[in-house]
C-alpha cells in the first residue's frame, strides 16, 4: 500500500492474509448442482465485526480515489496545457478543447468529464454498514472508538472529495447519500435532479468538517500518511475559498471569504505544519519530517511508479514521451526579479534569466541551461536543418519534432534529475518516484493570505507572503516591493495572485484558479526563439484560445442525460 511511511498502514504480512478474507468475500459464490451451500464462502457479518477487514474497504478509497495530479494520464497531458502554463509537444483532447473545436457533451474524449456516483454509492454502502452492523460494546475501549469513528471520517472524506471533484466542474449536482437497491421506488432518487451549487457546496464544506472531528492531528507508525484532521481542514479551506470566489460568489458575499480564513486559521493552529526550507525538494524528501506535506500519494521505486520524468524530458534525453508540458513565456514573465520587483523587460536585454526569482530556475529548463544526471547543456534554438543526420540539426530545438519543445522551454519542477534514461531509469508512464502533494502547508498560507486580504485583513496577508517569498530567496533580509503593496487592497490582491501563480504551477491550480477569479481565459501563449549564439531571441505566439464564456462549467456527460431524464444540461453544451 503506498500512502504513507515504510510500514505503509499494514504490515505485508496482515495485509495478504486480509485481503485473501475480503477476495473471499467479495468473490460471487455459485452453489452446485446439489444446491449445497458454498462452504468456501465468508458471511458478511464476519466482515462487518472485524475491524481489519473493515480496514481494508476503507484502504481501497485510497488506492482508487487519491489524485495524482499531473503524475499520471490524462492529468499529465491536460492540468498545464489547457491554462497559461504550458503548451504541450502534442496535440490531443486538452489542446482541442482550448481552440474550441471537437468539443461537445455527446463526445466521450471530452477532459473533466467526471461522474464518481460508483465511488460515491462505495461509501454510502460502507457508510450504512459501519453504522448498522459495527456495533462497538458497552466496554469498548478508547483506542476502538477512535479507530471506528476514523473509519467513518475517512470515508466521508473521501466522498465529499469525489463530490467536490464534480461541483467544481459541473456546478450543482445531485446529493445522494443513500444506497439506493434494485427495489427503490421513490423516483426523486432513480431520477435525481440536481442540487443547486449552494447547496452542493454547503454538503460537502458540512462532510469536511465532520470528518475533521472524526480524524486525528496526527498518525505515526503503521497509520502515517493517513488523512488527518489537518487535512480534512485545509482541504475544506480550499473549497471554501473557492466558494468565496467571484465565479461563485459574483455579489462578493464577506461571509464566504470569512469562512475561508477562519478554516485556514484552524489549519494553522494545529501547529503541526511548517514550509519545507527547499522549494525544490518538497517532492523527493519523504517521511514524517517533511512538515509541508498534509495529503500525498507517495510512489516506490521499482514498483510503484508514474510518468512525470519520461512525459516532461527534452527530446535528448526522452525514452518514450517527452514534452507533455512546455512552460510558456507567460508564466516565465511572471517570476519577479531576485529582489523581489516584478520582472520587466529591458531593451536591449541580454540575459532575462539573471538575478530572477530562484523558482524559476527549479521550474523551467531554457535555451543554454543544463539538466539530468550529466549536466547536459539543452539548446532550444529552432534547426537550420529538417535532417536529423546534420550538424545543422538541434534534436531539442523548437518544432523539431513533434516531441521536441513548441515553446523554447522544457520542464524541470517536480522532476529528479538523478534519474538517467540511458540506464533504464524511466521509460512511457513509467519510473518516477518522487510523492505527488495535492495538499501542502503553502496551499495554506496563500488561501489564508488571499481571504484576509478580502476581509481587510491585510497585514496578516502580507506576513504569509512575507513567509513564502523568504523561503523562495527573494528580497534577501527585505521585500520592499511587499511592503509597497501592503498598503493597496488591490495591488496586494494582485500580488497574492501571481505568488500562487509561481508557487504552485504545474500543481493543478492555475485553471482553475483563473476560472474562479473569472479571469480572462483566452489570452494568447507564447514562446521564445533564440539565435543559435544565445545573443538575441524573438518571442512568438504559439497559440491563441478560443475559449467561449459558456466552457466556465462544463459538460455534463451526455450519457448520463439520456439515462436520467431529470438532468439538465449546463449552458452551452449540447
Amino acid at each position: 500500500f503506498q500512502y504513507g511511511s515504510k510500514h505503509n498502514f499494514l504490515n505485508e504480512y496482515t495485509m495478504k492474509k486480509y485481503i485473501f478474507y475480503l477476495i473471499a468475500f467479495l468473490a460471487v459464490s455459485c452453489e452446485d448442482v446439489l444446491d449445497k451451500k458454498n462452504l468456501g464462502a465468508i458471511d458478511d457479518s464476519y466482515v462487518w465485526s472485524d475491524p481489519n477487514m473493515i480496514e481494508l474497504n476503507v484502504n481501497s478509497f485510497y488506492a482508487n480515489w487519491m489524485p495524482t495530479g499531473l503524475f499520471e494520464r490524462p492529468g499529465l497531458a491536460e492540468l498545464g496545457i489547457i491554462s497559461d502554463e504550458a503548451r504541450s509537444g502534442y496535440n490531443g483532447r486538452a489542446v482541442n478543447w482550448i481552440n474550441g473545436v471537437r468539443f461537445g457533451a455527446d463526445r466521450t474524449d471530452v477532459p473533466y468529464q467526471k461522474w464518481y456516483y460508483g465511488g460515491i454509492r462505495k461509501a454510502n454502502e460502507f457508510l450504512q454498514n459501519i453504522e448498522e452492523r459495527y456495533i462497538l460494546p458497552t466496554n469498548a475501549t478508547q483506542a476502538q472508538k477512535e479507530r471506528r469513528d476514523r473509519f467513518i471520517g475517512e470515508v466521508r472524506f473521501y466522498r465529499a472529495h469525489l463530490y467536490w471533484e464534480m461541483i467544481k466542474v459541473y456546478g450543482g449536482v445531485p446529493i445522494i447519500t443513500k444506497v439506493i437497491d434494485k427495489d427503490e421506488t421513490d423516483e426523486s432518487l432513480l431520477y435525481p435532479k440536481r442540487n443547486t451549487t449552494d447547496e452542493s457546496f454547503d454538503f460537502v464544506i458540512k462532510e469536511l468538517k465532520e470528518a475533521a472531528d472524526l480524524l486525528s492531528i496526527t498518525y505515526s507508525g503503521d497509520n502515517w500518511g493517513r488523512i488527518t484532521k489537518g487535512a480534512a481542514l485545509a482541504y475544506c479551506a480550499r473549497i471554501q475559498l473557492y466558494r468565496a470566489s467571484p465565479m461563485f460568489n459574483p455579489t462578493n458575499e464577506r461571509k464566504y471569504w470569512e469562512d475561508a480564513y477562519d478554516t485556514y486559521k484552524d489549519v494553522i493552529e494545529l501547529d503541526v505544519y511548517d514550509l519545507h526550507p527547499m522549494f525544490s525538494e518538497i517532492w523527493k524528501e519523504k517521511g514524517e519530517n517533511n512538515k509541508e506535506i498534509i495529503w500525498f500519494k507517495d510512489y516506490k521505486k521499482g514498483t510503484i511508479t508514474h510518468g512525470w520524468d519520461a512525459g516532461n524530458m527534452m527530446r535528448s534525453q526522452a525514452v518514450g514521451d517527452a514534452t507533455a508540458n512546455c512552460p510558456v513565456q507567460e508564466l516565465v514573465d511572471a517570476f519577479p526579479m531576485k529582489d523581489g520587483t516584478p520582472y520587466v523587460k529591458s531593451n536591449p536585454e541580454t540575459n532575462p534569466y539573471d538575478y530572477r526569482d530562484p523558482r524559476l530556475r527549479a521550474t523551467v529548463v531554457w535555451n543554454g541551461d543544463t539538466y539530468g544526471p550529466r549536466n547536459e547543456k539543452v539548446y532550444t534554438f529552432v534547426s537550420e536543418s529538417t535532417d536529423p543526420n546534420s550538424p545543422m540539426y538541434n534534436f531539442d530545438g523548437i518544432d523539431s519534432h513533434q516531441s521536441a519543445t513548441s515553446t523554447g522551454y522544457y520542464m524541470r519542477k517536480m522532476t529528479d534529475e538523478s534519474l538517467d534514461g540511458t540506464k533504464g531509469d524511466y521509460g512511457y508512464g513509467k519510473g518516477s518516484y518522487t510523492q505527488w502533494v495535492e495538499l501542502r502547508y503553502a496551499e495554506v498560507l496563500l488561501g489564508l493570505a488571499e481571504a484576509a486580504n478580502e476581509i481587510g485583513e491585510t497585514e496578516e496577508g502580507v506576513e504569509q507572503l512575507k513567509l513564502i517569498r523568504k523561503r523562495a530567496g527573494i528580497g534577501g533580509t527585505s521585500d520592499p516591493y511587499l511592503e509597497q503593496c501592503a498598503g493597496d487592497r488591490d495591488k496586494m490582491a494582485n500580488l497574492i495572485r501571481n505568488e500562487r501563480r509561481l508557487e504552485l504551477c504545474f500543481e493543478g491550480f492555475r485553471f482553475w484558479d483563473i476560472r474562479r477569479w473569472k479571469e480572462n481565459l483566452n489570452e494568447p501563449v507564447r514562446g521564445i526563439d533564440w539565435d543559435r549564439d544565445g545573443h538575441s531571441f524573438n518571442e512568438f505566439v504559439v497559440e491563441e484560445r478560443n475559449y467561449e464564456d459558456y466552457m466556465y462549467y462544463c459538460p455534463i456527460p451526455n450519457s448520463e442525460i439520456l439515462k436520467f431524464s431529470n438532468l439538465v444540461q449546463n449552458r452551452g453544451w449540447k
